[in-house]
């Protein structure tokens, strides 16, 4: 991402979360119930600690914290060059955060790339030992796997430059056509506000779905679909890179939250995670991260 683009994202970060506040809201998003991991440290906790945390036990591979990742989903996760063949060559606020965990941990990390539809199924297959790929905290996922919440988050749904169908509450998608991912929270939300429109009397929503992020957002280039349904900072990590092009037509409250996923049963993966986020969030090393990115530091609120 150029400078100027991400100079410019500053500021744009900063009224989009003072909109979503202002509209009913919380900046940040509750952490999830008893199936999430326990939080180790509480909020706004003194100065950070020097002791070592200890490491879990139960890894995949000694020594190294594996870690299986979609890297297609910037500013989260993606290859900074045009090497797209080693997966440790990915950057993004997950991967450098994993990598940040690690060495609090005293470990290597080992990103594998997978797919967004695979990554759960490969945890559960022990491929990995985590999944930090942008993936929400769900009742479906905590079915299977366990999660410690990290960063909040919420639907947007972008729109072309002057927002030409006026589309400016979820309302206004019915009769309209749309472009999604595939198999995640988005695709339930999107469908059920087709089936609110029906039930209105009012024409459906037309989804297209696509595997992977970027081709959701091509459809919007090509003239396909009317709106883009995405997370927030896929969103607007989009419109930094495509300027005056693009621009949101709503956003949701940001009352969702990204966990990092792990083994039900693997406890000591959960609280090591815990508490190596929760020293990184009182160190800085966390808001840094969210800032390199163009990520507003407020929605690390999370980590507890």
């Amino acid at each position: 991402m150029k400078l100027s683009h991400r100079l410019a994202a500053g500021a744009a970060i900063a009224l989009f979360v003072a909109a979503c506040a202002g509209g009913g809201g919380s900046s940040t998003a509750p952490t999830q119930g008893a199936s999430t991991a326990p939080a180790s440290a509480a909020p706004g906790s003194a100065a950070p600690t020097t002791e070592a945390i200890k490491p879990p036990t139960s890894l995949v591979t000694a020594g190294k914290l594996t870690d299986c990742v979609d890297i297609e989903y910037p500013p989260m996760e993606f290859f900074a060059s045009t090497d797209e063949t080693d997966p440790n060559k990915s950057t993004g606020f997950d991967v450098d955060a994993a990598r940040a965990v690690a060495t609090k941990l005293g470990l290597t990390l080992e990103v594998v790339n997978s797919g967004f539809d695979a990554l759960i199924p490969d945890l559960s297959a022990g491929r990995c030992d985590v999944v930090w790929s942008a993936l929400y905290v769900s009742d479906e996922r905590l079915q299977v796997a366990d999660a410690v919440p990290y960063m909040a988050t919420g639907h947007a749904v972008m729109v072309p430059k002057g927002n030409p169908k006026g589309i400016k509450a979820v309302g206004d998608l019915c009769g309209k056509t749309i472009s999604i991912q595939s198999g995640g929270v988005v695709e339930t939300a999107s469908n059920k506000a087709s089936d609110d429109c029906v039930a209105a009397g009012k024409a459906a929503i037309t989804i297209q779905g696509y595997p992977k992020v970027a081709d959701e957002f091509q459809q919007i280039v090509l003239g396909r679909v009317d709106a883009v349904w995405e997370t927030d900072t896929a969103v607007l990590n989009y419109m930094f890179t495509n300027p005056d092009k693009y621009e949101m037509g709503f956003a949701f409250p940001r009352d969702k939250n990204y966990g990092v996923y792990f083994q039900k049963g693997k406890t000591d993966v959960g609280t090591a995670i815990t508490a190596a986020l929760a020293a990184l969030k009182a160190d800085g090393t966390l808001a840094a991260l969210a800032t390199q990115y163009n990520i507003d530091p407020a929605v690390l609120d999370t980590v507890k």
